[in-house]
């Protein structure tokens, strides 16, 4: 066979590889391309509080309307991985955002919104408690591919256009599965409730009914308890922001714009309070120890346990005030059984 002939047999694809794109149309082929796999929509539920009415603002916003996010699109979108790249420029887009955008929006703000931390008494005001895959799962858009990995590019590109309206703060720091920057920790900020119409006085408002409900049903140390098991898990990941100090200004900035100097002043008051239940019954304890009666031996074991830190002073009033309102003359007539009562209501174990 003649050289001629060799080079018209062969086609000219041999002479170059199949790409990853070609070989998976190849695959494809008569098949409609996947457009996308899941659609985003809030799944999760509202708790009940404050949460319940910012998800009721957050439900009825249109982004189509949205002032700040036609400013962003007049003048485009900066990624993640391009925000330090000095020669990027962001490309300019029409103001109408598509559907597939607003419901992606729509779902995260919901989520963010449903599961935020209102306690005026945290460290930093408006933190997401939950992680980025959770949040992904609970907007429907977190999808696993046959070997195992876990994609929801729809929220981090969200999530990086909330970034930009100013309406969430980011800690990004390196995660240890994947090596790679993510988001670790987010912050609510002022701009994200303004923007939907709710004004200064009614998170303040909210706020401080949300503290007095909290109070009031003695879940106050509950949500203290729930806020550090929050930091020690950020510790062990290794997540901190010791050395963020912008970070930590902007989110200072935020807590004095939103917490009221009364509730400031109320707080003050209310740990003095506190101080002073906790002085009075450590000078009784000592009193009792000091007199050293066995005849008081069951009032003496109710005020160490008292005074030990494992009882509120609210589940103190309550167990006083039941067994009183059971037994109105007990503690008169024989103090020590009153005591007994008090202490096998609290399953403390009798000496």
């Amino acid at each position: 066979m003649s050289e001629r002939a060799i080079s018209l047999s062969s086609s000219p694809a041999d002479e170059f590889s199949t790409s990853r794109r070609g070989e998976s149309n190849r695959l494809r082929k008569g098949q409609s391309k996947t457009h996308r796999n899941h659609q985003p929509e809030y799944t999760g539920k509202t708790p009940r509080g404050m949460a319940a009415k910012v998800v009721a603002c957050f439900r009825q916003h249109d982004w189509r309307r949205n002032p700040d996010l036609i400013a962003l699109r007049s003048q485009g979108y900066t990624p993640y991985t391009r925000a330090a790249d000095p020669s990027f420029k962001p490309k300019p887009m029409r103001t109408t955002p598509r559907s597939e955008s607003r419901e992606a929006l729509t779902s995260l703000t919901l989520t963010l919104a449903a599961n935020c931390d209102y306690s005026p008494d945290s460290d930093f005001l408006f933190e997401v408690m939950l992680p980025v895959e959770d949040i992904a799962r609970r907007m429907n858009v977190l999808h696993v591919y046959e070997n195992g990995r876990k994609a929801y590019d729809v929220l981090l590109h969200a999530l990086r256009v909330l970034e930009q309206l100013d309406y969430v703060v980011i800690h990004r720091d390196r995660d240890a599965d994947s090596g790679q920057n993510k988001p670790m920790r987010i912050f609510l900020t002022d701009k994200c409730f303004t923007s939907r119409g709710i004004q200064v006085e009614n998170i303040r408002e909210w706020l401080h009914q949300y503290r007095q409900w909290a109070i009031s049903r003695g879940l106050a140390e509950t949500l203290r308890e729930k806020y550090e098991r929050h930091l020690l898990k950020m510790a062990r990941l290794g997540i901190s922001m010791e050395r963020q100090h912008s970070l930590k200004n902007r989110l200072r900035q935020i807590k004095r714009w939103v917490v009221s100097p009364e509730l400031r002043g109320e707080k003050a008051r209310a740990e003095a309070d506190i101080g002073a239940i906790l002085d009075e019954q450590a000078r009784k304890v000592r009193q009792l120890r000091g007199n050293g009666g066995k005849e008081n031996r069951q009032r003496n074991a109710w005020w160490n346990w008292v005074a030990s830190g494992q009882c509120t002073h609210v589940l103190q009033m309550q167990l006083e005030g039941a067994v009183k309102a059971e037994h109105p003359t007990l503690l008169a007539s024989d103090s020590e059984a009153f005591y007994r009562l008090l202490l096998e209501r609290a399953g403390v174990p009798l000496s």
